[in-house]
């Protein structure tokens, strides 16, 4: 194969993936890592802290870049590989490392199985190179080499630099045409593997997202089951197939916009020639209105002259009669005038009206006030009743006290009150501090814990001399009191003495007491140590030499005069003696509290009743009160009733003469009106008929006879003759009938010739007639009917002139409109045939797609019965392709299952055991990929394998892996997660584990690789001819 030319394809052909080896790609080390072929690896991490941060993504996206994984982008350039190259901000150490400028996957490619000489016989050597910042060329290059190529050294500095000398010495495989020396990103697949699939990947991780679902990262029945075909697509490969198919409808889609766009160019066309030939039939159309025009015209003279002579006649009539009914009005109106007069003025009924109305208003006046004054004294008397009953009821809680005795109890409640509330304070404080105390001796912060947080801190450890003390209850008496100044002391060891006297500089009047001291050994009776750590021997020896006891009372002297009295009731040594003891005030201090909360209880309870008493007491005077101001209220009520009795017979007499006056009134205004109306209509009457008169000869003068006769030009019975021999359906047409039929027609023939967007081609003359005929505003009417001969004269002459041009362009038109027709007629044509291409594509397609499917569900259906199911397959309808070129032929599929023995499949959204569906998820995967058929070794890469699974589905799931592997022949690569180790050891052929101890390493150490069972002796020749190349190891 080093004899390749540049157009070389499936270099790798059947080889498989043996030995892979990387340089500075993310934090893996460059030690060569074998991979054995047709079984489940499993790839563990081991970072800092935990399987994190240890690279196993990373080492999973340069395994699928090296088998020209489609995900990559390769077409594009495969940017995202960029992401694997070492970069120091991510490892945390930018101010100690830089980033990795460039980088090298190397993968060593050899038969599946066989002895050292057919590997070193058959081996093929893959270097892809990647550049962070390439300017000259691509960020991707591609190198190969017959055997075995890698780089050796001591060291990662040493095979990082052995790694681009080699890569200097691969032949660089030319390519004329792009006159590049490296196979670049978008020929890799093709150079590499053909037109064969060789890897399918779900990765979870920011190095390369997949396209692709993953079914195995997050639960089954979250999945849509369009993304679920999708996944089996990615699998089994037809995922291309489905692109190809695409790109045909995109194909027909072009076309399409090709014969659209030929058929826009005509309908274009269409339009501009039909304004032509619009024009053309417009003027047609014109010299036709012109002369039907020209016949309603004279049709509207002879109209107008027939009619002029009837009206002409019939208004003589008119007159004479009006004449005659205004003279007969007039003499009526003056009737009626005098007896209007003689109604009005009549003085001794308007005395009698005047008189009556004022006593009316005089009477009633005196009623209404009198009204008022009792419902007010009626609602004074209902409230000050209300208020009698309540204050009767409020005074029964007086208890018999007058109001005096009852403000005197409520002064001596309050102050019993206020008494009792300062009291709980006083027992809620001193119990605050005693529970503070008790929470400081339970964390142990009562006695020098200041100065021992200080020395902690520094790395020091110090200890409360009383918690470091145990005393007997024969050594109490002597040594509490000789312990007692110490009390707030920090014990070190001697040896921290010093140091700590420097650190407690900042906290004055701390002491230190030395620990771990020697002792003279005729010291005896010494109290012992709490905490062996801290022998305080030799200061209880120095204290003891000082002091001296004595009793009654307890005490020590020393010889400086100073004396501690002893006695303490308790224990005040050790920490849990002083627990002890501030548990016992806490108690006795919330006895004291629950005993002055009692007597705040009742002192409030003697407010409430005081203040009970008190209102009772104040409302009793109230009601006395309100009792003889309801009796003065009634008396008032009682004289006021009485005075209105009074008044109303003399009201009654004044109401009922009002009414009658009032009648009388409305009797002589509707006399009076009713003859005031008749003589009001007589005489409008008259002023209407002069009106009508004065109208009626004015027409006769405006029917203009004379001018319609010079215009008709024929004798006066011809008009009427020319009326009767017009059809029987314009016998009725009235004068502006016609006008407007004449208007019409004339408007019509000059819009057909001069529409709007060829108004400036319309001649001057005919233009400016064509003003006065549009004119709007008074008397345009007239106006119109004067221009209207010489306008149709002029448009008349225009039309004669372009008869001949007409005909011309006709001809014209319809030899251009034949070719463009035949040219759309081609387009069409072509498009009908890509149409029946891409739906025979898409049938065959149809056919494949349903057959992968059908060999998925029935390998899914094996392996569910096989590893614990009842059965299994997979539903799908044939969906119709997308009307959107751009769009993907989404299909949807359903994976099925039966959930017991015999019964029905049940769809996997279905709610259910949720290790189960998970358990599902992974037979599918597998199953997709054990009938992805594709005719060379296929590598199935998987991250975060089985992250959602329980433990013993976790099991099974590696177990079923580590199965179809061997099965198939399909290699499995799966990262892992911590938890996962335990099941993946047992059921793997190999075992990967990444290791980085910390993150002061700018890579990973040597990897731990383990291989299990019959791939075992593989593994170890693989390593063995993998680091026999010059490679050794450091001792």
């Amino acid at each position: 194969m080093s004899d390749s030319t540049p157009q070389e394809e499936d270099i790798v052909g059947d080889r498989v993936l043996v030995g892979l080896q990387s340089v500075r790609v993310s934090r893996l080390s460059t030690h060569p890592i074998p991979i054995a072929a047709g079984t489940l690896i499993a790839v563990a991490g081991q970072g800092p802290k935990d399987s994190n941060g240890a690279g196993k993504s990373s080492l999973l996206a340069q395994i699928s870049l090296l088998h020209a994984d489609e995900q990559w982008r390769f077409g594009s350039g495969a940017p995202a590989a960029v992401d694997l190259l070492f970069n120091s901000e991510d490892a945390g150490g930018e101010d100690r490392w830089g980033n990795a400028d460039h980088g090298y996957v190397i993968g060593v490619f050899a038969p599946a199985a066989g002895t050292l000489d057919q590997l070193q016989a058959r081996a093929l050597t893959v270097w892809i190179r990647i550049d962070r910042n390439s300017q000259k060329g691509p960020r991707l290059k591609l190198r190969w080499q017959d055997g075995l190529h890698l780089p050796a050294g001591g060291s990662e500095d040493e095979r990082e630099q052995a790694a681009d000398t080699v890569w200097q010495a691969l032949p660089p495989r030319a390519v004329p045409r792009a006159r590049r020396q490296d196979v670049a990103a978008r020929d890799l697949p093709r150079t590499l593997y053909g037109e064969h699939v060789r890897c399918v990947s779900f990765l979870s991780t920011s190095v390369r997202a997949s396209a692709a679902p993953n079914l195995l990262a997050q639960p089954l029945n979250e999945i849509s089951k369009r993304r679920i075909f999708e996944a089996i697509a990615a699998l089994t490969g037809i995922d291309r197939e489905l692109e190809t198919e695409r790109q045909a409808r995109h194909h027909e889609y072009d076309l399409l916009q090709k014969a659209n766009a030929v058929k826009s160019e005509l309908a274009t066309w269409e339009e501009s020639t039909q304004v032509i030939e619009g024009g053309i039939d417009a003027r047609d159309q014109a010299r036709g209105h012109v002369a039907e025009a020209a016949d309603r015209w004279r049709s509207r003279t002879a109209r107008l002259l027939h009619e002029a002579l009837q009206r002409s006649a019939e208004i003589q009539v008119e007159v004479a009669g009006i004449d005659i009914e205004i003279e007969k009005a007039s003499r009526t109106v003056q009737e009626l005038v005098r007896q209007v007069a003689e109604l009005a003025d009549n003085k001794a009924f308007t005395q009698r009206q005047q008189a009556a109305m004022s006593t009316f208003n005089k009477r009633d006046g005196e009623d209404r006030e009198l009204g008022n004054q009792i419902a007010t004294l009626e609602h004074q008397i209902e409230e000050t009743d209300r208020r009698l009953r309540e204050a009767r009821e409020a005074a029964r809680d007086a208890d018999g006290r007058d109001e005096p005795t009852a403000n005197r109890e409520r002064a001596d409640a309050d102050t019993n009150l206020e008494v009792a509330v300062k009291a709980v304070g006083v027992a809620e404080k001193v119990l605050s501090d005693a529970e503070a105390s008790l929470h400081d001796a339970e964390s142990g912060r009562d006695l020098a814990r200041q100065q021992i947080d200080v020395l902690a801190a520094e790395g020091i450890s110090g200890i409360c001399l009383l918690d470091a003390v145990v005393l007997s209850a024969q050594q109490r008496p002597k040594w509490e009191p000789a312990l007692w100044p110490y009390r707030e002391a920090a014990v070190v060891d001697s040896e921290d003495l010093d140091r700590a006297s420097v650190l407690l500089a900042g906290i004055p009047g701390s002491t230190l007491i030395a620990a771990n001291l020697t002792t003279s050994a005729r010291h005896v009776g010494l109290p012992g140590n709490a905490n062996p750590q801290y022998d305080l021997s030799g200061f209880l020896a120095s204290l003891d030499a000082r002091v001296t006891s004595r009793p009654n009372p307890d005490r020590v002297h020393d010889d400086a005069g100073l004396v501690i009295i002893g006695g303490f009731p308790s224990p005040v040594t050790g920490r849990a003696a002083r627990i002890v003891a501030a548990r016992e005030r806490v108690r006795q201090e919330s006895e004291s509290r629950q005993q002055a909360e009692k007597k705040w209880k009742a002192a409030s309870q003697q407010v409430t009743a005081a203040e009970r008493r008190q209102k009772g007491a104040r409302a009793a005077v109230e009601a006395s009160q309100l009792d003889v101001l309801i009796g003065s209220l009634r008396k008032r009520d009682q004289t006021t009733r009485e005075e209105r009795a009074k008044l109303t017979p003399v009201l009654g007499a004044a109401v009922a003469e009002r009414n009658e006056v009032i009648r009388l009134e409305g009797v002589r205004q509707k006399e009076i009106q009713s003859l005031q109306h008749q003589k009001t209509t007589l005489d409008g009457t008259n002023k209407a008929q002069r009106a009508k008169r004065e109208n009626l000869e004015k027409e006769r003068s405006q029917l203009g006879l004379p001018e319609l006769t010079a215009q008709w030009g024929g004798a006066l019975d011809s008009a009427s003759e020319h009326l009767l021999a017009l059809p029987d359906n314009q016998q009725s047409w009235t004068a502006d009938d016609w006008w407007e039929e004449a208007r019409h027609l004339i408007s019509t023939a000059i819009s057909e010739c001069f529409p709007p967007a060829a108004s400036g081609s319309m001649p001057t003359e005919i233009t400016g007639l064509l003003g006065e005929f549009r004119q709007r505003g008074p008397g345009s009417g007239r106006r119109a009917q004067a221009a209207f001969a010489q306008l149709h004269h002029a448009l008349h002459v225009y039309l004669r002139q372009h008869e001949g041009t007409d005909q011309y362009e006709r001809q014209q038109i319809a030899i251009h409109r034949k070719e463009r027709y035949e040219s759309l007629n081609a387009a069409q044509i072509g498009h009908s045939e890509a149409i029946q291409a891409s739906r025979a594509h898409r049938g065959a397609l149809t056919s494949a797609i349903k057959k992968k499917l059908d060999d998925v569900a029935a390998e899914f259906d094996r392996l569910d019965k096989a590893h614990g199911g009842y059965g299994a397959s997979l539903q799908y309808d044939e969906p119709p392709p997308p009307a959107d070129p751009t769009e993907d032929w989404n299909w949807d599929v359903t994976p099925i299952w039966r959930r017991a023995h015999g019964r029905r499949h049940i769809p996997y959204n279905r709610r259910a055991n949720t290790a189960q569906i998970d358990d599902r998820a992974i037979k599918l995967v597998c199953a997709a990929a054990a009938a992805s058929g594709t005719g060379r070794p296929l590598l199935l890469v998987l991250d975060e394998l089985g992250r959602n699974l329980g433990k013993q589905h976790r099991r099974e799931a590696v177990a079923l892996l580590g199965q179809i592997g061997r099965e198939s022949g399909i290699t499995v690569v799966g990262a892992l997660q911590d938890d996962m180790e335990s099941y993946a050891i047992g059921a793997c052929g190999e075992y990967v584990k990444l290791r980085r101890s910390s993150d002061s390493s700018p890579y990973n150490e040597e990897p731990v690789i383990v291989g299990y069972d019959e791939h075992t002796p593989r593994v170890e020749l693989l390593r063995a001819w993998l680091t026999g190349n010059g490679y050794r190891e450091p001792a």
